[in-house]
């Protein structure tokens, strides 16, 4: 059978209608959303129950009967289950009226149509993977694939025009492991190259949410974590937590300074956080406000306001004084009352010398000097933390910052204070760091919305257009400080070493 009809939602060119009319086997909206997807690497960390092989196998066949002369890879962490995915495809295709008559060849390892596409099922070997010439690369349990393997299996897929690649895994793996590296890539900055989706088994509309329940109650945190919720389970050692750091992402534009709107001749109010670089560090500014969200977080703050990141800008190899004239430049667009410049290493002479030219050049902004020491750490981290819980920290999808804040190990020393710090082997730390200062300069004790018990906090554009984290808090996708609000900002401390908080 030879797939040549082409319109919209036909099963020559849906895999949505390829599955319900052709397999009679209906895909999930969760299930659905991965094969329609066009970007070019596709990455599923994925709980037990939640239809991965039938995923997997419906894209295989979707591509195999409707494009002819195709290769289609199904690699798999062993030879077991390298068989079983391909059985899946077999059965697919054999109990489907429309394609069994279409199927030349279904041995233990290959799955022949007769267009001329063959479904190709391999265990992680090199010897095995090389050579081929692939369209679509399948990787089934790609947490346990050796990273040779993938180097391996690749480059099958250069040379041919619209390849893609379907990597799927519980989540195994460290944060270096291709599979969990890529995956990250593609939760933080989904792109036409890269695009990743989080499957717990709830997700499932056949889970049986109270046996569930029972399953946590009697297993370790650890294993229900891994196997039903679909999280990594090694951040025992990471001070923040995944879901910590995703509950607060939203997808909105952030506000650089040269775009910025005045409000009735005064700009916006924020705290920056400065972390200078050393010759192969980057330099980093962070400022922090208070988001206006129209009362749109009434409901689940209350009186409260929430805090985002207006702008985050790291430079590599800028030299002091050009990365100075920024930040100088940035405080004549926003209102920065709090410049918290850490004096670690070169930070001394620069910060002095950023005083110097913001006087110069009449900037409305107080630079102040901060140690970067353990104690400031501890209270600084700390602070987001609890903020991240509260609901009360909004993060932009910043892929090198969530890099970062997953990164950001703890220890715990023998005088009871904890060391806190990015290793070296992780990479860079200064976003988190600028971060960290500007948060670090923000108080939000006593500060409460200013609006009516029957109105929101003010009049906001009916037709806004908003995004809301998976934590539940409203985001303007053009995020904006709230007007006129000095209050929350505080002179930091700590401006020698050991000074401490």
């Amino acid at each position: 059978m030879l797939l040549t009809a082409v319109s919209e939602y036909s099963p020559a060119t849906d895999p949505g209608a390829f599955a319900e009319r052709v397999l009679g086997r209906p895909l999930w909206p969760h299930q659905l959303s991965v094969a329609r997807s066009a970007a070019r690497h596709r990455l599923i960390c994925a709980g037990r129950q939640v239809g991965k092989s039938t995923t997997l196998s419906t894209i295989a066949l979707f591509e195999a009967a409707t494009r002819g002369n195709i290769t289609v890879l199904l690699v798999s962490a062993g030879e077991v289950a390298s068989r079983r995915l391909l059985e899946e495809c077999q059965a697919l295709a054999v109990g489907s009226p429309l394609l069994r008559g279409s199927v030349l060849d279904d041995s233990k390892s290959l799955l022949t149509l007769s267009n001329g596409s063959r479904i190709i099922s391999v265990p992680a070997s090199q010897r095995q993977i090389r050579g081929w010439a692939i369209d679509l690369l399948v990787l089934d349990e790609a947490g346990f694939i050796d990273p040779e393997i993938w180097r391996a299996a690749e480059p099958a897929i250069i040379a041919r025009p619209g390849s893609r690649v379907i990597l799927v895994s519980t989540p195994w793996g460290g944060v270096d492991h291709f599979f969990r590296a890529l995956w990250q890539r593609g939760m933080d900055a989904p792109s036409d190259q890269v695009e990743s989706w989080h499957w717990p088994s709830s997700v499932s509309p056949l889970v049986d949410a109270a046996l569930l329940e029972q399953i946590r109650q009697r297993e370790t945190a650890e294993y229900f974590r891994r196997e039903f919720l679909a999280e990594w389970t090694d951040d025992a050692g990471s001070y923040f937590s995944e879901s910590e750091i995703m509950g607060a992402v939203a997808d909105y534009r952030m506000c650089p300074p040269e775009d910025l709107e005045s409000w009735f001749e005064r700009p916006y109010a924020a705290a920056a956080g400065l972390d200078w670089g050393y010759a192969q560090d980057a330099s980093a500014m962070a400022l922090v406000s208070v988001l206006e969200d129209w009362g749109a977080n009434r409901g689940m703050l209350g009186d409260d306001y929430a805090l985002f990141v207006p702008w985050l800008e790291v430079r590599h190899g800028w030299p002091y004084s050009r990365f100075i004239d920024r930040v100088v430049e940035t405080a004549g667009r926003y209102y920065l009352p709090v410049i918290a410049s850490e004096v670690n290493g070169p930070g001394e002479p620069v910060t002095q010398n950023l005083r110097e030219k913001a006087h110069a050049a009449g900037a409305d902004c107080g630079v102040y000097k901060v140690w970067t020491d353990n104690r400031r750490k501890m209270s600084g981290f700390s602070k987001i933390k609890v903020l991240l819980q509260r609901n009360q920290l909004v993060l932009p999808r910043d892929p090198e910052l969530l890099k970062q804040m997953r990164s950001l190990e703890f220890e715990q020393l023998q005088t009871g204070s904890l060391r806190i710090a990015v290793p070296e082997r992780a990479g860079h730390d200064d976003g988190i760091l600028a971060l960290m200062q500007a948060v670090s300069s923000v108080n939000m004790q006593g500060v409460s919305r200013l609006y009516s018990r029957s109105g929101g906090s003010g009049s906001s554009p009916l037709d806004i257009e908003t995004v809301t984290t998976s934590s539940g808090l409203v985001v303007p996708v053009q995020a904006r400080p709230v007007a006129h609000l000095r209050m929350p900002f505080m002179v930091p401390t700590g401006s020698e070493k050991g000074s401490g908080w």
